[in-house]
């Protein structure tokens, strides 16, 4: 009897076939989703498929992809319907041999003028796009590509000329988007390869260019760039050391007898990962050891192999002893207070895998494969789960953020009782209210924060500068330092003010300055702005989640008056600005911006 095919798995292949695809999708889309979103794809040409691979991979992401197609070569009119269909993430897809007909053939004996004029014209047309698109959650335009290959084997000819000009001006105009996201149309082009790129039996007959080949590889990329749409944020890189990091068993080789360096194989291979893990770490990915090992062994790694890439420094925390990983990983969850959900664990042992697996599905478990000339390429995929959507200044290299965090809880165990703990870390708290250079790290925090998040409303950085500019809202975020540095901006209260009430929309705190006394010291600040902007009295709510259990009864300790409770653990409260008594920590100092 032949065993039931998993479509889950028949969508992972790389080597399934288009109806293979269709049939598992549907199947797929029979079922429970964690999500499920609208997607808009606006195309200079037919496109059709791009859907079905959009909804290949974000059910790969456990998002079930509603695709909501536009006209042809209509991007502004497409924006506008998206906006009436609910559409949260739109694909623009320009085509540059379509701009003109045969564009790429005409170019060499088109006059300077022509093509300045038509330069023109797609700046415009794309920004008005754009603009119109602003309130969308992303944006993701595909950049131009050629179809055709230069005659001349050096390159460079006019088509590629005018190709890169035109691709600067999309990338200025999309710059001043932030909810906007490029692709490298023509990096896909080469990824797929040009040949199996294109069919150009379809585009002379229908206007339909690309090969399902490059339709997928472009719904992957654009996948990923969003984030799976709505997938959860990666923090943690978790590593195993042997044959991970380096080749062999330090326990059993010796440091002298790893394989990492430079120049030789396979060692090479372990040396570039660690460059690239490295990389991660710079861009804010947080690193930490999880391996079965004697901690003198590893540490004599790092600090004597010459071929070490990686450093005590880059490292946030260990865990390097002989109990089970995923214990491990737990206790690493703790220590940093974060979900488990945030953690991408890396080994080479099928054991160790499987293990983490069963024990902790929610951490996302990647095995070092069997062909070590894949190592890098299975990298550079672990780093697309975190660096995905991209990353604000705020929020890279985290780690000495954490090592603050891990210092202050060192302290906490010196100190005689709590306030007195609480006081030697000279705590600062500055409210900043609708300040825009915050916008971007505060909708990148209202996507991320889970454990303390009243609402757990999601913004982009669209809708925290609307909010901003709206004189009924304020927005304010804090930064939050204390003796070991600065935590930066880590909270957000959204306020908006309707007549005499002033109804608190969102607040929500990075997980790393809880229990400091933080989550309150903002509350005199907002009562006090409230009074200035005429109301006379504060309406709240708790919006029960997955994660938010913690902050159920936070508004009760706030001293607010609890009106309504629902069956699903929502609740309403409401307090008068004269009746608000709760004052911030003394052992905060406050400040303000704004």
């Amino acid at each position: 009897m032949t065993a039931p095919v998993d479509p889950r798995a028949v969508l992972a292949a790389p080597g399934s076939t288009l109806s293979a695809v269709i049939g598992a999708v549907e199947a797929l889309e029979q079922q429970p989703q964690e999500r499920t979103v609208r997607v808009g794809v606006s195309s200079a040409v037919t496109a059709d498929l791009l859907g079905t691979y959009l909804r290949r991979h974000g059910l790969l992401a456990g998002t079930a992809v509603q695709v909501v197609a536009g006209n042809h070569d209509d991007p502004i009119g497409d924006v506008e319907r998206f906006r009436r269909d609910g559409v949260e993430h739109m694909v623009l897809l320009p085509f540059f041999d379509a701009l003109l007909p045969a564009f790429e053939a005409q170019l060499p004996g088109l006059a300077p003028a022509a093509v300045d004029a038509l330069e023109a014209g797609v700046r415009t047309r794309y920004r008005l796009a754009l603009e119109a698109a602003r309130e969308l959650r992303s944006v993701h335009l595909v950049t131009f590509h050629r179809m055709g290959s230069p005659l001349d084997p050096a390159g460079g000819d006019v088509v590629d000329v005018v190709l890169a000009r035109f691709d600067a001006a999309l990338r200025e105009e999309a710059a001043a988007f932030p909810n906007t996201r490029l692709v490298d149309g023509e990096d896909v082009v080469r990824t797929v390869g040009r040949d199996a790129a294109f069919d150009l039996r379809f585009w002379f007959r229908g206007r339909a260019p690309y090969t399902g080949a490059f339709l997928d590889e472009l719904a992957r990329r654009v996948t990923v760039a969003a984030r799976g749409f709505g997938a959860p944020f990666r923090k943690v890189l978790a590593l195993d050391c042997d044959n991970t990091l380096w080749g062999g068993v330090v326990g059993e080789d010796g440091v002298t007898g790893l394989a990492l360096g430079p120049h030789d194989s396979p060692g090479n291979v372990f040396w570039q990962v660690q460059h690239e893990i490295a990389a991660l770490r710079r861009a804010g990915v947080l690193l930490c050891l999880v391996s079965k090992n004697n901690p003198s062994d590893v540490d004599e790694v790092f600090r004597d192999h010459p071929g070490m890439v990686l450093t005590d420094a880059d490292v946030v925390s260990r865990k390097v002893d002989w109990s089970d990983k995923p214990a491990n990983v737990r206790a690493l969850a703790d220590e940093l207070g974060l979900g488990l959900d945030s953690f991408v664990f890396l080994d080479d042992s099928s054991f160790e895998c499987e293990a983490m697996r069963q024990q902790l599905p929610m951490v996302t478990t990647v095995q070092v494969p069997a062909r070590l000339s894949d190592y890098p390429r299975v990298i550079r995929s672990v780093g697309e789960l975190f660096l995905a959507g991209g990353v604000t200044a705020e929020s890279q290299d985290k780690t000495e953020q954490y090592r603050q965090r891990a210092r202050a809880q060192q302290l906490q165990a010196t100190a005689v009782d709590q306030q007195a703990y609480l006081a030697s870390l000279q705590l600062t708290v500055q409210v900043r209210r609708d300040v825009v250079a915050d916008a971007a790290r505060v909708a990148e925090l209202s996507q991320k924060s889970n454990q303390f998040n009243l609402t757990t409303r999601r913004y982009g950085v669209a809708d925290v500068e609307r909010l901003m500019a709206d004189p009924a809202h304020t927005v304010h975020a804090l930064v939050v330092g204390d003796v070991f540095g600065s935590a930066g901006l880590t909270g957000a209260v959204v306020v908006r003010r309707d007549g005499a009430t002033a109804h608190v929309e969102a607040f929500f705190l990075s997980c790393r300055v809880l229990g400091r006394g933080v989550e309150t010291a903002v509350w005199p600040q907002v009562v006090a702005d409230a009074v200035a902007g005429g109301c006379h009295e504060l309406c709240a709510e708790y919006l029960p989640s997955a994660k938010n259990a913690q902050v159920a009864d936070f508004y009760d300790r706030l001293g607010f008056t609890r009106t309504a409770a629902a069956e699903d653990g929502s609740r309403s409260y409401r307090i008068a600005t004269d009746d608000f008594r709760t004052p911030p920590p003394a052992w905060i100092e406050m400040s303000s911006l704004g």
